[in-house]
């Protein structure tokens, strides 16, 4: 593990997140969804949850290159949508909440989604906190800060946990759809 990624068992799982009372009226979505986008808590005191800028961007280039493979939500209805936009240099992805079946699919389109639609650099500051729920219903917090060329790492480690729930149970995991 490096400093750059930091890898802890978490309780934010998607059951978590539907505890916090996020998306009255859609709980039945958020819970079948195989990815949930989920918000910053306690971001500021004025605000309980916020999302990052670009949210809705990521959830329409997430769900146009998922073609239908997954079903996917954020964990929010309209009136309690809430974004902020941090000004600096960095790119931050929302947080994503997802089983070890999809891992590896999802990392796979953010990378591509850094690269192709962001247009990052390899130098680019780059956040992004991926929780992976695996096989023993335990999750794990994925927090990635560094630089663009370094977000390989973040791929890699999810990846290690995809293949080691594969093994354990026999399922395979969705492949990653990353371009070259």
């Amino acid at each position: 593990m490096s400093e750059l990624l930091v890898i802890s068992e978490t309780k934010e799982s998607k059951q978590y997140w539907l505890e916090q009372g996020l998306g009255k009226g859609f709980e039945e979505e958020i819970n079948a969804a195989a990815a949930l986008i989920v918000p910053e808590k306690n971001f500021r005191e004025e605000v309980a949850f916020v999302f990052h800028h670009d949210t809705t961007r990521l959830y329409r280039y997430l769900l146009e290159n998922l073609g239908g493979d997954l079903s996917l939500e954020i964990c929010s209805n309209d009136d309690e949508y809430c974004e902020i936009s941090l000004h600096s240099s960095s790119f931050r992805l929302s947080t994503l909440v997802i089983s070890y079946l999809a891992a590896p699919l999802l990392v796979g389109l953010l990378t591509n989604y850094l690269y192709d639609e962001l247009k990052a650099k390899p130098n680019d500051s780059v956040e992004a906190t991926l929780i992976v729920e695996d096989h023993e219903c335990r999750s794990f917090k994925f927090a990635f800060k560094g630089e663009a060329k370094d977000f390989v790492l973040l791929t890699n480690k999810v990846g290690e946990l995809a293949s080691t729930c594969a093994a354990a149970t026999g399922k395979r995991p969705m492949p990653a759809k990353v371009k070259k």
